[in-house]
């Protein structure tokens, strides 16, 4: 299978390159500069020179490939713009294919509400993003129409890995003897994944022959922030302490890209196990902080 990634050398896209190299897939990746370039060949991908900005640079060659997995984002101001212009290039682009082209799509926790009590977020919860990716829901609603795309969205929990996300930026906080400071209070509840174990999560979908998906992300349904923080502290040995900051009046809503750190979510990943048979390896809090705590 050939696969088409962009974002190939970000958090999420990296685990999913390595993956599909692993799975035997050929996998030509979207790279907008020679140093992304070079990391890519070093996974083992072809890397293919283009920019997420100016689509018509490589949607043509996107559009050939088996599937293409729509990891990459600019964290621009107009990242909502760029990311609407492309997917739609690339829905033109498909056209005058023999099968529809299978695409996966990145969306996020953050395009669902809080949730209190016992409730749990699944594939069905109506969409409430905050603002700064509420371009994300529309551009799911406008590839899901026609039949040009056989669309998967996978949305992925809060992901974690040695040097990025949550569990990482704790570790950093409590070595360097500072708190950890964020949007969330210490109750607020974050649904959690480990890079790796999402990886596998998008090479599984690909291999599903439903015509259209949706697919929640997550091996911790939703753990406190105080629980995830007592858990490194007793893995480390030291005290970390939680400061609860506020939304930066000066930042935009339409660009506060860290808002949804304030959302108390827990996610219901069932129908995804049902339908993929994804079993992440770090299923407990305990594996995956002992296993990504430096």
């Amino acid at each position: 299978m050939d696969v088409f990634v962009t974002g190939g050398t970000g958090l999420i896209g990296a685990a999913v390159v390595k993956e599909l190299l692993s799975k035997g897939a050929r996998v030509i990746a979207l790279a907008r500069s020679e140093a992304a370039s070079d990391k890519l060949r070093a996974f083992g991908a072809s890397a293919f020179p283009g920019d997420l900005k100016h689509a018509e640079s490589w949607v043509g060659r996107a559009a050939s490939c088996d599937a293409v997995i729509h990891a990459g984002a600019t964290f621009a101001a107009d990242m909502g713009k760029i990311d609407r212009l492309s997917m739609l290039a690339l829905k033109q682009a498909t056209k005058h294919r023999k099968q529809p082209l299978k695409l996966i799509y990145t969306g996020g926790i953050w395009l669902f509400p809080s949730v209190q009590g016992t409730q749990a977020i699944t594939e069905k919860t109506p969409f409430a993003p905050v603002p700064a990716f509420r371009f994300m829901a529309e551009t799911i609603r406008t590839l899901s129409h026609g039949t040009d795309l056989n669309l998967v969205v996978i949305h992925p929990a809060l992901v974690c890995s040695r040097l990025s996300g949550p569990i990482a930026e704790m570790t950093e906080a409590l070595k360097a003897g500072r708190p950890f400071r964020t949007r969330a209070a210490s109750e607020t509840l974050w649904p959690l994944v480990e890079a790796n174990d999402l990886a596998a999560l998008y090479v599984l979908a690909l291999r599903q022959a439903r015509f259209r998906m949706t697919l929640m992300a997550s091996s911790i349904s939703g753990i406190s922030v105080r629980h995830l923080a007592a858990h490194i502290s007793a893995r480390h040995g030291l005290p970390l302490e939680i400061e609860t900051v506020q939304a930066d009046k000066a930042v935009p809503p339409e660009t506060d890209w860290s808002a949804g750190y304030a959302l108390s979510q827990k996610i219901d990943v069932t129908q995804t196990t049902r339908a993929t048979g994804w079993q992440p390896e770090h299923s407990t809090i305990e594996d995956m902080v002992v296993s990504l705590s430096r």
